[in-house]
């Protein structure tokens, strides 16, 4: 045999911490650098503006995208065809 019990024992509980280790790192790092762009605009607003800001804290960053002005699509629209006229 190859892997005795014990050695069962030790690497499929240690992959297994790999694995949850690996997901929640892509978690906090997907949480610290969003994709969607209302978030990703408000976390740069935050940090130019608030220099004890730290993108890597859930409350800041809760905190952060509350204090941001979300537009809706229809705003928008509407805001810039008042604009060219």
């Amino acid at each position: 045999m190859p892997f005795s019990r014990l050695g069962w024992r030790i690497i499929i509980p240690t992959i297994v911490a790999l694995a949850l280790l690996n997901v929640g790192a892509l978690r906090f790092v997907r949480d610290a650098y969003p994709a969607d762009p209302f978030k990703s605009e408000a976390l740069a607003k935050c940090v130019a503006g608030d220099p004890g800001f730290i993108r890597f804290f859930p409350d800041d960053r809760a905190k952060c995208y509350a204090r941001q002005p979300r537009q809706s699509r229809l705003e928008l629209t509407s805001g810039t065809e008042r604009q060219s006229n």
